[in-house]
């Protein structure tokens, strides 16, 4: 999985990318290698902004939260991301095991 964390008017500090790969292991590990997740991170006065975007073989998905904490905006964002993995994930499953039945109940000629 490539992480790429870009911040808008805020510096990436070592303290946030080590707070994000510690959720994204535990959220996104299924994803593998061919994954690219985009973390753009940015604070507007007393307003902070996450968006996080996941770019993978098949779809491409989008979470984004907003607080008044950045750390709390992260797992919002990332809170999202999972739902939205895990939706997806059920839904190829569910397209796959269609398929393999339509396939079975042909009749050969």
């Amino acid at each position: 999985m490539k992480l790429t964390v870009t911040g808008r008017k805020l510096e990436i500090t070592e303290a946030i990318e080590q707070h994000l790969q510690k959720k994204m292991g535990k959220t996104i590990k299924d994803l593998g290698e061919s994954a690219d997740v985009h973390v753009a991170l940015s604070v507007e006065k007393h307003r902070h902004f996450a968006e996080i975007t996941v770019k993978t073989k098949g779809f491409t998905l989008h979470s984004e939260d907003e607080t008044d904490d950045l750390y709390t905006a992260m797992d919002g964002a990332l809170l999202k991301m999972e739902k939205q993995l895990r939706k997806t994930k059920s839904r190829l499953k569910t397209i796959k095991i269609k398929k393999s039945v339509a396939r079975k109940t042909q009749l050969p000629t």
